[in-house]
């Protein structure tokens, strides 16, 4: 099967940064600790919230890769999605009362711009058969529960209820592909394409991650430690690469849910090692809190990462020792956090162990792949 090359125009790089700035807006939620900790209910709407923006930006992400032809339409109605995020990101706060009618709201807007582009491209193909047809049905449901959850902030039920809605809506959008198939062509997806949007989210994340920490580097203050933050990021940022952009293939024809699913962690790892990094510049933390936090962050990070291997290129394979070899460095970076948790520097190193440990692994491996290919063609 043919392989869809897709470019990715400026107008999306546009969309991408306006994803960013409610992805890096949701930080105040869980930035200011409460007796050093970040209070569950905080965290909880965090993660629940992070990944309501992140499916929202895919859903509009897979039109455009399957359909996108930047016709009038396309244009109009991705000037109202953006309208709307925007409107979503400046209510972001750590009280949900006060936030969730407008970002549910916003969410609803969102979801129909998607529809009202798929249901253009159904009439072209004159059939709800396709993939146009069955993403309708899908984000239908996701829509439904979306009023659902609006008409329940209408009658003031409690913000409990409300979040137990958004969480079911974070799932239907997620599980109800695998139930709501179609009859699906994978040829109208652009693998290339996907994976140059996800890579450019994921930079502009880590770029926003080093806006973030930028308070540590006091010029009237010179110590060591704004450079372990920044060599901690760097070589997170460079396991990304080598693995996603270096080691994967392509130029393939995938349907891609392993890349999308991952990339939600990805992302919000990305955020949640930042938001750790916060806690220690604002003084007031609890180590042990901190430190669980960076441990789980990167795990998820670098598990998350690794998932997308069954993307290797051809000649390209995980061993074992490869495996073993990035739980050891993980373990020793862990043990290192832990064993010495009140001190700022133990945390850091143990951290940049785990980081620039994985880093090399996936460095190494993407060497010996180039020098073996070396060798084939010099034969």
């Amino acid at each position: 099967m043919e392989v869809k090359v897709k470019p990715v125009e400026l107008i999306e790089l546009f969309y991408d940064l306006i994803f960013v700035y409610a992805i890096s807006k949701l930080t105040s939620i869980i930035s200011e600790p409460v007796g050093g900790i970040i209070p569950p209910h905080n965290l909880f709407i965090y993660i629940i919230t992070s990944f309501v923006i992140l499916q929202a930006w895919l859903y509009f992400t897979n039109y455009v890769n399957r359909y996108g032809t930047w016709e009038w339409q396309d244009y109009l109605l991705v000037c109202v999605n953006m309208i709307a995020v925007i409107y979503m990101a400046n209510t972001i706060s750590p009280n949900w009362t006060s936030m969730s009618l407008t970002f549910n709201l916003s969410m609803l807007i969102m979801l129909l711009t998607v529809i009202l582009l798929y249901i253009i491209q159904a009439r072209r193909e004159n059939s709800l058969q396709g993939a146009a047809g069955n993403s309708i049905s899908i984000l239908s449901v996701v829509c439904t529960i979306y009023i659902i959850a609006i008409s329940a902030i209408m009658f003031n039920l409690p913000s409990e209820y409300i979040i137990l809605i958004d969480v079911v809506a974070v799932l239907g959008g997620a599980f109800l592909p695998f139930f709501i198939r179609g009859h699906f062509d994978k040829s109208v997806i652009s693998f290339p394409h996907l994976v140059e949007r996800f890579e450019l989210l994921t930079i502009i994340t880590f770029g926003e991650a080093i806006v973030g920490l930028t308070h540590f580097f006091d010029v009237g203050n010179f110590t060591i430690v704004p450079i372990l933050v920044f060599f901690i990021v760097l070589t997170m940022f460079g396991s990304y690469v080598v693995q996603i952009h270096n080691l994967m293939e392509h130029h393939r024809v995938e349907r891609s849910l392993r890349l999308m699913f991952s990339h939600y962690f990805i992302v919000i790892s990305i955020n949640l090692v930042t938001v750790a990094f916060e806690l220690i510049h604002s003084g007031d933390v609890n180590h042990l809190f901190v430190a669980v936090l960076m441990i789980i962050s990167l795990i998820i990070f670098y598990v998350s990462i690794m998932a997308n291997k069954e993307y290797y290129k051809q000649s390209i394979k995980l061993t074992k020792k490869d495996i073993i070899k990035m739980i050891v460095v993980t373990v020793v970076g862990i043990a290192i956090i832990l064993i010495f948790i009140s001190n700022l520097y133990a945390f850091l190193v143990g951290s940049l162990i785990i980081t620039f440990g994985n880093f090399e692994i996936l460095l190494m491996k993407q060497k010996r792949c180039l020098s073996e290919r070396t060798k084939i063609r010099d034969f």
